[in-house]
C-alpha cells in the first residue's frame, strides 16, 4: 500500500509533464482562490497550462524516476536510465491530464493544489540513481492542505 501511495503521488506530478502547454502566461493566477471542485473544464485547462509551463520535466528526469524505481527491484538504475533514453519521444497526450475528474466536491484551493503539484515535480526532479528513491508514500509537505481537504485527489482514501 505504501508503494501504492507514492506512484500516485509521483503519477500526479508526472501528469504535468505530460500536459503540454506554451511559455506564455495563461491567467492561471487569477483561479487561485477558486476551489478546485468548482473549475469549469476552461478553468482546468488553465491550470494545467500553467502548471505545464512551468513544470520544466525533462525525459532525462523521467528516465532517471524509472531507472531509481527499477532499481528497487535490483536492475541497474543507470542501464535502465540510458536505455529509457535511447526509446524515441512518444507524443503527449495533455488533454486527459488536465481533466477535473476526481474534483468534484474537493474544498482546496487552486493555489493548494497549485502547490502541491509544482512541489511533486520537484521530488521528481530530485530523483537520481545516486540514492535510492524515498518509499515512504508521503506526499510532499507543500500537499498537506490538498491531502488534508481532499485525499482522494493524490490517491489516497483519506487524511
Amino acid at each position: 500500500m505504501t508503494r501504492m501511495k507514492l506512484v500516485g503521488v509521483l503519477m500526479a506530478g508526472l501528469a504535468l509533464a505530460a500536459c503540454g502547454g506554451d511559455d506564455g502566461d495563461t491567467g492561471g493566477g487569477d483561479l487561485d482562490s477558486k476551489q478546485i471542485g468548482s473549475l469549469t473544464a476552461a478553468d482546468a485547462q488553465a491550470v494545467c497550462d500553467d502548471l505545464a509551463a512551468s513544470s520544466n520535466v525533462t525525459k532525462e528526469d523521467l528516465c532517471e524516476v524509472a531507472g531509481a524505481f527499477a532499481s528497487l527491484g535490483g536492475a541497474d538504475c543507470e542501464t535502465v536510465k540510458a536505455d529509457c533514453m535511447s526509446q524515441p519521444d512518444e507524443p503527449s497526450e495533455g488533454s486527459d491530464a488536465c481533466s477535473t475528474a476526481g474534483f468534484e466536491g474537493c474544498t482546496a484551493t487552486v493555489a493548494e493544489y497549485k502547490a502541491c503539484m509544482a512541489a511533486q515535480v520537484e521530488a521528481v526532479k530530485a530523483f537520481s540513481c545516486a540514492a535510492p528513491p524515498d518509499t515512504s508514500g508521503e506526499p510532499p509537505a507543500a500537499c498537506a492542505a490538498l491531502n488534508e481537504k481532499c485525499p482522494e485527489v493524490l490517491g489516497n482514501e483519506g487524511p
